[in-house]
């Protein structure tokens, strides 16, 4: 049974990845002769078009959202280090791109060299662009249960007491998924999921329910409250007494679009039966928002991705060295 849902969701990923290998690919042909000129290398070698269409998918996929991300920081809730990082990636690759276009103009083999040893980089931004397009595969494929007996809504950051605009979005999503079920489901129940954080005043849980009640007119007796968790997967995870057992089936949880692809890996993950409904998010949020899922992917697999950086640098020394 886990094994299906697992697949379902391995769709996406391959269909993402066939899509941006055939982009780059493409792009590699496109940018064969300018590349070989521009690297000063014979044109015959088309590994160095396919590293410089790699590292402009990267440059303008990875780099340019973390520097949209970078761009929105002043109209954020609340500014947390993973943002902070986000910008400083985007920054960071700009400058890298700077640096390596500055060294092939005075002096070729550095600036080859440059671009060769950022190959984790690269293929780093390469993944990231997989990701998105699953993530957009998956969001165009998903539909919520027809009449789930249980509702999750996934809890984030508050302004002050208040659920800020990205939760409201959440909570008013949650709340439609809710009504529309209790035409067939009245014994229908909304759970709400997420303790405090260390610079909240109050759990995200509590302010998600009294907004519930107070703004979108639900029940206080149809809302169950998961006050507790701090990830997504504690979200899922604590909440299981709650959106499991008799009459809580089918189980639909609603978070933000952008976030729900990951959502399901992570109820496959735990063995939850249920599908994920994605809330609109605003545009101008949506870039950084994904760099942030490919950064809390690759902390999920860190080891594998440790891995896989090593391997690829140690690959591109190799090259560097066997052929200058």
């Amino acid at each position: 049974m886990r094994g299906g849902r697992r697949m379902r969701l391995v769709r996406p990923a391959l269909w993402a990845a066939m899509i941006v290998t055939t982009g780059t690919l493409l792009l590699t042909r496109v940018l064969r002769r300018p590349v070989a000129a521009w690297l000063d290398v014979p044109a015959a070698e088309g590994g160095w078009a396919l590293l410089a269409a790699a590292a402009l998918v990267a440059t303008l996929g990875l780099g340019g959202a973390s520097l949209w991300h970078a761009l929105m920081l002043p109209r954020l809730v609340r500014v947390r280090r993973i943002d902070v990082l986000i910008a400083g990636l985007g920054a960071g690759m700009l400058l890298l791109a700077v640096t390596i276009v500055a060294l092939i103009a005075v002096a070729p083999a550095l600036g080859r060299a440059a671009l060769l040893l950022a190959l984790p980089l690269w293929a780093a931004g390469f993944a990231a662009a997989v990701l998105a397009m699953a993530m957009l595969i998956h969001g165009r494929a998903s539909r919520a249960a027809p009449a789930p007996g249980t509702v999750l809504i996934l809890g984030a950051g508050l302004r002050g007491r208040e659920v800020g605009p990205l939760l409201r979005r959440r909570v008013e999503r949650g709340a439609a998924v809710w009504r529309s079920a209790r035409v067939r489901r009245p014994d229908a129940r909304i759970v709400v999921a997420g303790g405090q954080g260390p610079d909240e005043v109050r759990t995200e849980a509590s302010a998600m329910a009294e907004h519930l009640e107070r703004h979108l007119g639900v029940p206080a007796d149809a809302i169950d409250l998961e006050q507790a968790s701090a990830t997504t997967r504690e979200n899922l995870r604590l909440s299981r007494p709650l959106v499991t057992g008799p009459g809580r089936a089918p189980l639909a949880v609603v978070t933000s679009e952008y976030h729900a692809y990951r959502t399901a890996w992570l109820l496959a993950d735990e063995g939850i039966d249920g599908t994920v409904v994605g809330a609109w998010t605003r545009p101008s949020y949506r870039p950084g928002a994904v760099v942030r899922e490919a950064l809390a992917v690759a902390s999920d697999l860190r080891w594998w991705c440790i891995a896989a950086a090593v391997g690829l640098e140690a690959l591109a020394a190799w090259l560097l060295v066997a052929r200058p």
